[in-house]
């Protein structure tokens, strides 16, 4: 049965990729100008004297606040899975959303990345896509149901306050919350009992039944009304409005920096609540959101960071009923444990680079340790924080490297955090994502250079934001020191712009010279590939193969992958960022099986992206159960050999190339492995003046290449003239699975027209008697694809390179040639990841068959 193979999605263009990232930036950067302008007459000192009003009271009430929001946002998650109608375990409930609704709040796009979390945490307990993406439906519906709601109460009780902050009237203020109010009434109605499905062109909104859509608004508008709370008990006394008004423009600033797509939005939210709350003096507000972000979002991820890696000891027996109901939910989302980690260690990076721009507090100048201990870790302590930054991605990826060098910095960087500025929670945070990194260990496996990380659009992103906010704040706390070339040579205590500039430099310093090592860097080198020895040693196994191609393992320039009973093999080598295996696993049905999952798991250890190229059909089941996708890149041609001859009309070509080939006085002979090495220097000769002729150089991987080990390996079809060899090729040999096929095929320049077609019906013959079934004559790229106009992406991609790069390979000439031998037709497939994994995959095996192999040699190497 062949595999309905799986289409990859279109390739999203660079430029669309890199679109929302400009965006984020520009939007960012007019954000941090707005909020310039509004602070023109205030300076830093002005901001700690609003630190400084807030109580001990106030941070209490913003943590309890905010704690008690996230407690609201636990209870969608219960809701939607009450609804899908699974037991889930309430701790499992509380853990999963708790996560899930941090890392949402926290890095952006809450639906996506926390729907992620919840597919691991939720998964285990045996709910699948459709349910869980219920359970991020109520949420994100919870949402928008309690902002609705609540912003339209507000308008109608409170329209004062929205006149005096928007350009309209209270009266028109009313009248639209009395329009929202309907709007959500009707709304309501129209769910009905049951639930309904709203439908616009090709979009359709699924509504929950009235008693969901009334149960989640109000638990949607106590959580609001808590995080907006923890938000309000930071501000100074508002004249102008009560709580109530304050909500609504809260509520307005939340959704203005959720629309502008920056990670929690910010600068957009906070130069949003400017313009909204005008009577609040500019130092204050700012005060507050800076501490309501720490409160709200950065301690909410600490404590996930260390929950998670609690949830990796080893607890004694006597301790599992106390802390398995809280363990087991965290096997589920063990996985994303390196996620949590990396997002954790991002932040404590871009708290060092960002309070590397701050001048020294006044009650630390007067204990500080010496200048040269000062500038000294100063420096050291914003080149750490921009090293995680640029770790972090590594981490999210399990890389080793990464996690080695992130362990060493959060042990290293406490001392000069606290030393440069005498700040505590810096060098604690530092010291819990240690903590975690320690707990963790085991999920840090693969291996690489950190140099071989691809970056990911949303992280290169994030990097962005830190280092434009990090600048901006440079020169918002600097403003009033009038710039001078003398600013980067003076060296004192109270000189603190200076510093904050050599510091933003050695960042910016670092910056370039990692992007310049990863433009250096090129491709990732082959694995070092099988010796002898163990070439040797997979004769048998090859032997007793029903597929010739399994013969390629001989090449010499694949690594290997044995199964632990050693009955079979993949063979495959890296490039670029994939891992890519020649062919199916070599071996038992069994053993081929486990050895996909090997060879998976070998991809994930390495951080490459598995690949299958040129695979067959037998094992399609296994490869979609990899989750990776199946495309078709052409079909080998098969002649069968069973009661093959040269009579009738049919075989009239044959017989003719036969019959001319005899009589210009061609002989054809099969020489045994044991007798090549004498012919090579014949066949060197031949092989060079055949490469001459084409123009091309070798290629390795999918083909052979003139080596004299490699030939020696195998029979050898010979062509003769005159006593003279003027055409060979090497024989594949199958016999378990009744193939013959030859690898590589070569004439002299001066061999009669039709030597090839002569050779081919001698090795059909020889065949035929020596017991064969069937013939192989390798593939034809890009053909047996359908044609139709609703084909798969893929195949219309596929079908349009073959029809307009036939000047440049003879996809349908080749066709045609093996057509003739009257062949019957076995698919041949691409397995790898979909979307533009697929892509990149493509390049890399295309990129490693071109790789020349090194100088062939005449005589054989010793065995």
């Amino acid at each position: 049965m062949n595999p309905a193979a799986s289409e990859p999605k279109t390739a999203v263009p660079a430029w669309r990729r890199a679109l929302p990232l400009l965006l984020s930036f520009a939007l960012l950067a007019l954000a941090l100008h707005a909020l310039s302008a509004e602070f023109s007459e205030h300076h830093l000192h002005d901001l700690r004297l609003a630190f400084h009003r807030m109580t001990s009271a106030a941070l209490a009430q913003t943590l309890v606040f905010g704690l008690g929001s996230y407690a609201c946002l636990v209870g969608f998650d219960a809701i939607g899975l009450r609804r899908s109608g699974r037991e889930v375990p309430p701790a499992q409930i509380a853990l999963t959303a708790f996560l899930a609704h941090t890392v949402g709040q926290t890095v952006g796009f809450a639906a996506l990345s926390g729907g992620m979390m919840r597919l691991r945490g939720y998964g285990r307990a045996g709910l699948g896509l459709i349910e869980i993406g219920q359970v991020v439906l109520v949420s994100t519906l919870g949402f928008v149901f309690g902002a609705w709601l609540l912003i339209a109460l507000t308008l109608i009780v409170e329209p004062d306050a929205a006149a005096q902050a928007l350009p309209i009237s209270a009266g028109i203020a009313r009248a639209i919350g009395i329009i929202l109010l309907a709007g959500f009434a009707a709304l309501w109605l129209l769910a009905g009992k049951r639930g309904r499905e709203l439908r616009w062109r090709t979009h359709v909104l699924w509504l929950p039944d009235r008693k969901t859509i009334a149960g989640i608004t109000a638990l949607s508008i106590v959580e609001l009304l808590l995080a907006s709370a923890a938000f309000y008990v930071l501000l100074p006394p508002l004249q102008s409005t009560s709580y109530v008004g304050f909500v609504g423009m809260w509520l307005l600033a939340m959704c203005t920096g959720l629309v502008s797509t920056v990670p929690g939005g910010l600068g957009v939210f906070e130069w949003t609540l400017f313009k909204l709350l005008p009577d609040v003096d500019a130092p204050s507000l700012l005060a507050a959101a800076l501490v309501f972000r720490i409160t709200y979002y950065l301690i909410p991820l600490l404590l996930a960071t260390l929950w998670a890696a609690l949830s990796n000891v080893p607890w004694p027996k006597a301790a599992t009923t106390t802390f398995g109901i809280v363990q087991a939910p965290w096997r589920g989302l063990r996985p994303w444990l390196p996620q949590i980690i990396a997002i954790a260690a991002f932040a404590v990076g871009a708290l060092l680079v960002i309070e590397g721009t701050l001048p020294m507090p006044h009650h630390w100048r007067n204990v500080a340790p010496t200048l040269l201990v000062v500038e000294t870790s100063h420096l050291f302590a914003s080149l750490g924080g921009v090293i995680l930054l640029l770790v972090g991605q590594g981490l999210q990826r399990r890389s080793h490297a990464a996690w080695v060098l992130a362990l060493a910095l959060c042990v290293l960087l406490p001392l000069p955090a606290w030393l440069r500025s005498g700040h505590v929670s810096i060098a604690l945070s530092a010291l819990l994502v240690a903590a975690a990194l320690v707990l963790a260990r085991r999920e840090f496996y693969r291996e690489g250079a950190l140099l071989d990380e691809a970056w990911s659009w949303p992280w290169l992103r994030n990097l962005g934001l830190v280092l434009i906010a990090t600048t901006w704040l440079l020169f918002f706390a600097y403003k009033n020191v009038q710039y001078q070339h003398q600013l980067w040579w003076q060296f004192a205590i109270e000189d603190n712009a200076p510093r904050s500039m050599r510091a933003l430099v050695l960042v910016a310093l670092t910056l370039f010279a990692y992007g310049l090592g990863r433009l250096l860097h090129g491709a990732r080198r082959p694995l070092p590939p099988a010796d002898t020895t163990q070439l040797d040693a997979l004769a048998p196994i090859v032997a007793a193969g029903t597929d010739t191609q399994a013969c390629l393992v001989f090449t010499g320039d694949k690594v290997l992958l044995r199964d632990e009973a050693k009955q079979g093999f993949v063979m495959m080598q890296r490039y670029g960022g994939s891992l890519i295996a020649m062919g199916d696993p070599v071996g038992p049905l069994p053993v081929a099986r486990e050895l996909i999952w090997h060879f998976r798991e070998e991809a994930d250890r390495r951080g490459l992206r598995p690949v299958f190229y040129r695979v067959g059909d037998a094992h399609w089941r296994d490869y979609l159960d990899l989750g990776l996708t199946m495309v078709k890149l052409g079909e080998e041609a098969l002649v069968p050999l069973h009661g093959f001859s040269l009579e009738g009309s049919a075989r009239a070509e044959f017989r003719h190339a036969w019959n001319k080939g005899k009589r210009a006085g061609l002989q054809f002979r099969v020489v045994p492995a044991g007798e090549v090495a004498p012919l090579l220097g014949q066949l060197h000769e031949i092989s060079a003046q055949w490469l001459h002729d084409k123009s091309g150089t070798e290629k390795g991987f999918s083909l052979g290449s003139f080596d004299a080990a490699y030939l020696c390996r195998f029979p050898l079809a010979l062509v003769e003239h005159e006593g003279r060899a003027i055409a060979f090729a090497n024989l594949w040999q199958a016999p378990n699975g009744g193939e013959l096929s030859i690898d590589l095929m070569r004439q002299a320049s001066d061999a009669p027209k039709g030597t090839m077609d002569y050779l081919f019906v001698e090795l059909f013959l020889w065949g035929r008697d020596n017991g064969y079934a069937r013939f192989s004559l390798g593939m034809a790229p890009l053909s047996g694809l359908p044609q139709h106009r609703l084909a798969g992406r893929w195949n219309r991609f596929a079908n349009l390179v073959a029809r307009h790069g036939e000047r440049f390979y003879g996809f349908g000439g080749l066709r045609r040639f093996k057509s003739k031998f009257a062949p019957e037709w076995r698919p041949r497939y691409l397995v790898a990841p979909g979307g533009m994994h697929l892509a990149a995959a493509l390049l890399d095996v295309t990129r490693l068959i071109s790789i020349e192999p090194p100088a062939s040699s005449i005589a054989p190497r010793e065995n």
